[in-house]
């Protein structure tokens, strides 16, 4: 029975694959890339990347805090949730619409129109392309900060005998950080897949305690 369904659910993607090439074809679009992530893996990628508890814990910090208070904290995230879902139906609708792994810089070349194609493909890959440095960069260096911050607390920071990273004990840690990520995106699509997979519910549930706490 379970091999049946094996069976059943191998050629269920088959044909959704046939379909989805089909239609990519008839975009103009060759299929190329292997499809190697399923439905689950694909959301939990982008459930990841937006990191709910990375954004509670910058809202509620200092920064948040210091700089906006209460009310900057509050209304400021239902504004800008508010704006960010615009841009997500937006971009959703456009998605569905032209499901091609070219992704944002290729939409822009088909609604710009052959004019202006090129011009507006360079400009948003390479605004893309920025902007994903920009927030690697911030994240890692959040991490590095937070691991900074971990060891103090556990070295005796009660006691006044803290281990406090120097600037440039920071920055290295911050290279460290970002070499050991770049190895693990350089491993197997499944592999990622399934770290995404777990890091999905870690954030569902760690959200959820965090929300109870609250």
């Amino acid at each position: 029975m379970e091999m049946s369904l094996k069976v059943d659910r191998r050629v269920a993607n088959d044909v959704t694959a046939a379909e989805d090439d089909a239609k990519l074809e008839a975009l103009g679009y060759k299929p190329l890339l292997k499809r190697q992530l399923g439905a689950f893996s694909n959301f939990a990628t982008s459930f990841s990347i937006i990191s709910i508890i990375l954004g509670i814990s910058g809202t509620f910090s200092g920064v948040g805090l210091s700089y906006g208070g209460p009310v900057g904290a509050v209304w400021g995230w239902v504004l800008v949730s508010f704006m960010t879902m615009s841009v997500a139906l937006s971009m959703a609708e456009i998605c569905s619409a032209f499901p091609t792994a070219g992704g944002l810089y290729w939409w822009s070349a088909r609604l710009a129109g052959p004019r202006w194609g090129p011009f507006a493909s360079w400009t948003t890959g390479y605004f893309n392309l920025l902007g994903q440095a920009a927030l690697t960069a911030g994240v890692e260096f959040s991490l590095a900060s937070f691991i900074a911050s971990v060891i103090q607390m556990c070295s005796g920071a009660d006691d006044g005998g803290a281990i406090i990273l120097t600037n440039t004990q920071l920055l290295a840690l911050y290279a460290a950080v970002l070499v050991v990520h770049g190895l693990i995106n350089s491993m197997s699509v499944d592999l990622l897949g399934w770290i995404n997979s777990v890091s999905a519910w870690w954030h569902l549930v760690g959200t959820i305690a965090i929300i109870i706490i609250m």
